[in-house]
């Protein structure tokens, strides 16, 4: 029975916002397909035979170094347009899974239906934080795919047409274990941004109209009330600034404690997004998210 409202919930959740998680990682995956294809087609001749005098030269194959790093990443750049997407999305329907519901009155027929509003509030949050991300690193994977295919097509011509073999080069790339770890940094990226999406699942639930200037207002003005404040007073730090800059900052957690030339550039960002963990932003995060429900409960007819 649980399985089954959990798989209802689910399809409910993608069934509304279908439109959105299918054409706009497609159109960025064919986007990203056609540029290469489009400038191999228009590349001049000679830049051509260049091209390809520098994969021929022995020399140059023998000297490669560290092309492990260099494959992981050209797929960090194919990821990385996917990943900015999915984060605007996620943002979006964070700030409207809970508002729309309640804007078109389909909030009576869905608490109607036997799942609680628990299990609601939380397949919106899993929606919201794994499902849509993971439908646009599935869309970054199947670019990356496509492109395996071109670069084997292409190292079979080389190797009948040239005398020239790059299979070497496969090797050394690590396919499935760069991809792997890209899909493992999912999880830390989704409780470091828990706090986040639970308070724009709040503002979502609160508000009667602009969820997203709720959830960025008070925001706003806690900010500017404690600049005139430490203005004011003449502090030298301010605290929920420093905060706020601390918990959404990388680089001085990763220059001082992970450049050492021994640790796995696979795993780095992993390792940077787990040392973001903190206990108290995660309390939270699960208090905003209990008021969400709390609200759901008590207040849908706001």
């Amino acid at each position: 029975m649980i399985a089954s409202q959990l798989v209802t919930s689910f399809r409910k959740e993608i069934w509304e916002f279908k439109k959105t998680l299918f054409w706009v990682p497609f159109i960025i995956a064919i986007f990203m397909i056609l540029v290469p294809i489009l400038q191999f087609l228009v590349i001049q001749d000679y830049q051509l035979s260049r091209l390809l005098e520098n994969l021929t030269d022995g020399n140059n194959l023998v000297n490669v170094k560290g092309f492990t790093r260099f494959f992981l990443g050209l797929i960090m750049s194919m990821f990385f347009p996917f990943i900015i997407a999915s984060l605007v999305i996620q943002l979006n329907y964070f700030t409207s899974c809970l508002f729309d519901e309640r804007r078109d009155l389909s909030v009576y027929f869905w608490r109607s239906l036997p799942v609680s509003d628990a299990l609601t509030v939380a397949v919106k949050l899993i929606t919201g934080a794994l499902v849509v991300p993971a439908i646009f690193m599935l869309a970054a994977t199947s670019v990356v795919i496509v492109f395996l295919f071109v670069a084997f097509i292409f190292c079979c011509v080389l190797s009948l047409g040239y005398d020239i073999s790059l299979w070497e080069l496969w090797s050394n790339a690590e396919i499935f274990g760069n991809l792997a770890a890209i899909w493992l940094h999912l999880f830390p990226y989704a409780l470091w941004m828990f706090p986040v999406f639970a308070w724009l699942m709040l503002a979502s639930m609160f508000a009667n109209k602009a969820p997203f200037l709720w959830a960025v207002l008070p925001i706003a003005a806690i900010l500017l009330v404690e600049s005139v404040v430490a203005q004011y007073w003449q502090l030298d730090g301010r605290f929920f600034l420093d905060t706020l800059r601390e918990y959404f900052t990388f680089g001085e957690t990763i220059l001082p404690n992970h450049t050492s030339a021994d640790e796995s550039p696979k795993f780095l960002l992993f390792s940077v997004l787990s040392s973001k963990f903190s206990l108290v932003a995660t309390l939270i995060g699960i208090g905003l998210l209990y008021l969400t429900y709390w609200l759901r409960v008590n207040k849908s007819d706001m």
